[in-house]
């Protein structure tokens, strides 16, 4: 039998490296965003041209992702150019105006205004950390106390 001590390491010791490697994840998720979003000082407003719908299969499931083609101003001369992530549902319909942010260097590399599901995911990462932690060392006094009292008695 493990003794109390042994156990609230263990307990604890595992909330919390769980913590910490979400933690981690859910930083770099946020420095890349931050680093993508300082490149994309480009703004033009866009319209969607078409949608393009592509089958997509995996071990979880076959399926289907949208992928909008967006057409926009870059110094004087229009581009359209595919949005790299697609999207399980249809958001956006040909015809339809959209605020697009872009590299002035690389307008390839753009993404549309609202488009930040990563930037989401980040956000949910750290707070599953930050939740993993605090589990682990709220948990860790609760066993301490409970301990410490059993221990006077």
């Amino acid at each position: 039998m493990l003794s109390p001590v042994l156990f609230t390491v263990l307990f604890t010791g595992i909330w919390c490296l769980v913590g910490v490697i979400f933690l981690a994840i859910g930083i770099g998720m946020r420095r890349s965003y931050i680093q993508r979003e300082e490149r994309l000082r480009g703004r033009a407003e866009g319209r969607i041209v078409e949608v393009v719908r592509r089958e997509r299969h995996s071990s979880r499931g076959d399926g289907v992702n949208w992928y909008p083609i967006v057409e926009f101003d870059v110094d004087g001369r229009r581009v359209a150019l595919e949005c790299d992530d697609g999207d399980g549902r249809k958001k956006y319909y040909e015809g339809q105006s959209v605020e697009v942010r872009y590299d002035p260097d690389d307008p390839a590399t753009f993404r549309l205004e609202g488009d930040s599901a990563i930037h989401l995911l980040g956000k949910i990462f750290l707070a599953v950390g930050i939740g993993c932690i605090a589990i682990g060392l709220v948990s860790a006094l609760v066993i301490a106390a409970v301990s410490s009292h059993y221990l006077t008695r």
